[in-house]
């Protein structure tokens, strides 16, 4: 595996998060921090993710994460990195409300050969997400969520839509941490696949790779693992990653298969100060 480092303002792989279904800016998700059992926080988190979707080259990311209810009930806003989030429901077990979603461009990658494809340009994404959450009364901390996405482009540049479903676990094991493990599925459509793992005649002739046009299906499923400590009720450390494993026509493209890796890994880890 080549291992190179650039530095990007970029989404790092969300390994945090509670109601976010979705890995990937890069898109390989976001490595942000999400904590359990606290109503308002802001954190920032730091780690490596691979330089583009499906490359086997690393760049190190940082990522903003905050999560606010200044309505004194259950409706709060969610930030996860490029990811803004309303939940509009006054529940405390359901969530519902829309979601914006930032992408970032692909360009100037690491490697020589992706590096002559077509810039992609960035893409805004609009959508919905509905998210459910068992809650110990014992021990808030202690909660089972599960979370549905849908992602549509508004803005034209991949034109096509993402539809996510996760379930993740939070156990405290102590006073001062608590641990988390997960899964994540995406499906992707056809026009979302072909703008990020085809390859063009374009970008064939550019490259050297055959030519591959990519058709809907499961993008990935995810696998993120976490730890949380809480230094005190203010001050939060989280550390963890992600197993990233890239499915259909993901996996088969030759920006996969030739010149990247199925299996992407996220790590990091993230500070955060609730109030």
């Amino acid at each position: 595996m080549r291992f190179s480092f650039g530095f990007s303002v970029a989404l790092i792989a969300g390994f945090l998060t509670i109601n976010s279904a979705r890995v990937s800016a890069q898109q390989a998700g976001g490595f942000v921090v999400d904590l359990p059992d606290v109503d308002n926080f802001f954190a920032l988190g730091i780690g490596v993710l691979p330089d583009y979707e499906g490359s086997d080259d690393f760049t190190i990311g940082i990522g903003p994460a905050a999560l606010l209810k200044p309505w004194d009930n259950e409706r709060s806003i969610r930030l996860l990195a490029t990811e803004l989030t309303l939940n509009v429901l006054n529940h405390r077990n359901w969530s519902f409300g829309p979601v914006a979603n930032y992408r970032f461009k692909r360009s100037d990658v690491d490697d020589d050969v992706v590096k002559q494809f077509v810039d992609v340009n960035a893409a805004l994404e609009l959508g919905a997400s509905l998210g459910w959450s068992w809650i110990s009364d014992g021990d808030p901390r202690n909660r089972f969520t599960t979370s549905m996405q849908l992602l549509q482009d508004v803005t034209g540049n991949h034109e096509g839509f993402l539809a996510s479903g996760s379930a993740r676990y939070f156990l405290p094991v102590s006073l001062p941490v608590t641990l988390s493990a997960g899964a994540a599925v995406t499906y992707a459509s056809s026009d979302y696949m072909d703008t990020y793992f085809g390859v063009s005649a374009v970008d064939s002739a550019r490259s050297g790779l055959t030519q591959f046009s990519a058709g809907g299906g499961i993008r990935d499923i995810r696998f993120p693992l976490m730890a949380i400590f809480s230094l005190s009720p203010k001050w939060h450390i989280s550390a963890g990653g992600i197993v990233k494993i890239l499915l259909d026509d993901a996996a088969d493209s030759p920006i996969v298969d030739d010149r990247g890796d199925a299996t992407q890994i996220i790590a990091g880890i993230g500070l955060a100060y609730a109030w």
